[in-house]
């Protein structure tokens, strides 16, 4: 079978025939296999039945390659998006969004999934991350009967249950497609910087056992230099280097900035396209700039969150043009985007996880080794870890060249909105349905284990305390609670802060302030961040009591995970850009410009969503007031992503 001017492989047949017969359809294979042309056909399908088709991603930045890709494919007219914080042609065909606004739409049952026939999950091992998880089960189990799916997931153990749960809660059959074989197979290497390429026995001789003398060898990791030049000289770029912190990226990049990859005329065509790009983006005044441009005329670039979302964009785009030889990145960069290489290297095989170092994990490992080796371009793909021998241990090094991923695991926590939203309408019926999380499956049926009667007694509480605080009238929703519904995601913050009217006493500047404390959660202390504008904020404004009386009640009633109070780490950032600073002038309080923006796109996505639920003309005029002063420049999110450049240059 042959398919958009691919000879299919079994597994894409097989999927493509289950999805001929309008059966649901889970797939399973590696990094790199090919599961996106599966989506492509599910897209096609669906609009030759006059359907529509929603395609959901677990991160923003495949949303925007997708809608990208998919415009391409499909034509400009036929592909919308809606995240957060981009709403571009939401009436289309083919409708690209986040898995929360998926939800969402589910929640407020919007009339526009009743003609959809399929919903794509990229990515839906997801369901395994411990903050958004929650979300990719509220869907899969809300979704209207009409939907059917089609999952696309790497290699994990425990896929059948994960199937089996999935027919359970959609009443609907699942065609479960299996593929463990990579078309371009994936050849393992250690490397040391003071022995070379070394074997896995080797490996085993030099390791030490004592600990005190391993803890001597920890620090004083050895230079990323000679490994690159061992990879170089096999020509084994272009090269995606994983190092898992932001600073270890950017040394890294540094350090082979002496290398100068590129032939004169790639060289032409990188300065052509990069001043292009900088200039439809206009990140002219991007205090990082001229380092990255820099290292990108030798084929050198860094990618991690702290660069801002355009600089991102164009390291990617050089990228995928082959005028970027060898990437440094973080982690992320392996979720989804379709960006594979011919070699990939990992700095370490430890990671910091807060406390101490730790392996990876099995299915972390491999999505960023799957990124090696290009389907059509290279008859293998090779891995290399970057290693002290004497300190890595070979048992942990077996498990990740050999070892499986480790199963899925379920990750529900009933948010508000959802309590909220089906509470109203099923009242006690509504734990049936809380009961059908993942977490609650086992070998075909659902089980009351003492997690679930745990989790019941929080909704409960969660329930009385919506009643106690103006959400709930017995089992219908107020006008407040119809907003923090809607909101989902600090949801009963923006609605206390709503009826208390605190929006009718600030500025805009101050909303910007408000909203920003309400959604900052800090990781770690972060140098740098100054507050000298607090007081100019705080001065006539209640929104800090009124947030601090709400968690306080939550903790009264027995609730865990309660709201966290207002965190005005942010004040003198955000008071900076609303009334006017560059970039240049930001990127001077010590804070990346990359957690800036994200931020600020995060208050632009909550003014955006409280604006849609009121009906009140001088709180609006206020929140577009708010809006038009923190979303400009390389904030603005809709703006950028509208921007076409001539990749071909």
């Amino acid at each position: 079978m042959e398919y958009a001017g691919h000879k299919l492989d079994e597994f894409q047949e097989d999927a493509i025939k289950a999805l001929e017969k309008g059966l649901s359809v889970l797939v399973s294979a590696p990094t790199g296999c090919g599961k996106t042309l599966i989506a492509e056909y599910a897209v096609e399908k669906s609009l030759k039945e006059g359907k529509r088709v929603i395609y959901t991603a677990p991160i923003k930045a495949l949303s925007n390659q997708k809608y990208r890709d998919f415009r391409i494919r499909f034509g400009e007219n036929a592909v919308g998006i809606h995240t957060g914080d981009v709403t571009i042609n939401p009436t289309a065909d083919i409708l690209i969004m986040t898995t929360e606004i998926f939800r969402n739409m589910i929640l407020e049952q919007s009339i526009r999934l009743n003609d959809v026939l399929y919903t794509i999950f990229d990515e839906v091992h997801f369901i395994d991350d411990e903050e958004r998880g929650t979300v990719w089960e509220e869907s899969i189990i809300l979704a209207p009967e009409n939907i059917r799916f089609l999952c696309l997931s790497a290699t994990v153990p425990n896929i059948d249950e994960l199937a089996d749960w999935m027919q359970a809660v959609r009443n609907s059959e699942f065609a479960v497609i299996k593929e463990y074989k990579r078309v371009v197979p994936l050849k393992y290497h250690l490397f040391s910087a003071r022995y070379g390429d070394v074997s896995l026995k080797y490996l085993e001789k030099k390791y030490i056992d004592d600990k005190k003398k391993r803890r001597k060898m920890m620090f004083g990791k050895p230079s990323s230099r000679r490994i690159i030049d061992f990879v170089v000289s096999r020509k084994g770029y272009p090269v995606l280097y994983f190092s898992f912190n932001r600073k270890a990226c950017e040394k890294n990049a540094l350090d082979n900035c002496k290398l100068n990859l590129l032939s004169d005329d790639e060289e032409q065509r990188l300065a052509v396209m990069v001043d292009e790009l900088v200039s439809c983006y206009g990140i002219e005044d991007y205090a990082k700039l001229e380092q990255m441009k820099y290292l990108w005329k030798t084929g050198i670039a860094y990618h991690h969150a702290g660069i801002i979302p355009a600089a991102k964009e164009i390291v990617e785009r050089l990228f995928s043009t082959g005028l970027i030889k060898i990437l440094f990145c973080t982690e992320t960069f392996a979720l989804g985007v379709n960006m594979p290489a011919r070699s990939v290297i990992f700095d370490d095989i430890e990671k910091f996880n807060g406390v101490e170092f730790e392996y990876l994990t099995n299915r972390s490992y491999l999505q960023m080794a799957g990124r090696a080796g290009r389907r059509g371009m290279d008859e293998e793909g090779n891995v290399y870890c970057h290693i002290i021998p004497e300190i890595t241990e070979p048992k942990e090094v077996k498990r990740l060249f050999f070892g499986e991923s480790e199963p899925i695991r379920s990750r529900f926590v009933a948010q508000y909105s959802t309590i909220l939203s089906l509470y109203s309408r099923h009242g006690e019926d509504s734990f049936e349905i809380f009961r059908k999380s993942l977490r609650n499956f086992n070998r075909g049926s659902f089980i009351l284990s003492s997690s679930y009667q745990k989790e019941e007694d929080q909704i409960r509480r969660r329930i009385e305390f919506l009643q106690n605080e103006g959400f709930l009238d017995g089992k219908n929703l107020t006008p407040k609670g119809k907003l923090a519904m809607a909101v989902s995601g600090y949801e009963i913050q923006a609605a206390q802060l709503y009826y208390t009217r605190c929006f009718d006493r600030l500025s805009p500047e101050q909303i910007c302030v408000l909203l920003g404390a309400v959604i900052y959660e800090p990781r770690k202390k972060k140098k740098g961040v100054v507050e000298e504008h607090s007081d100019i904020f705080k001065q006539d404004n209640d929104g800090e009591k009124v947030i601090h009386k709400l968690r306080e009640k939550e903790l009264k009633f027995g609730i865990k995970n309660a709201i966290n109070p207002l965190d005005f780490s942010y004040t003198s950032i955000t008071y900076s850009w609303v009334i006017g600073c560059d970039l240049k002038k930001i990127g001077t309080f010590g804070v990346p410009e990359g957690d800036i923006i994200r931020h600020f796109r995060m208050i632009v996505q909550l003014l955006k969503t409280i604006k849609a639920q009121i009906d009140d003309p001088v709180t609006i005029e206020n929140l577009n007031a708010a809006m038009r002063l923190i979303n400009r420049g390389a904030v603005d999110a809709e703006a950028e992503l509208g921007v076409e450049v001539n990749v071909n240059l």
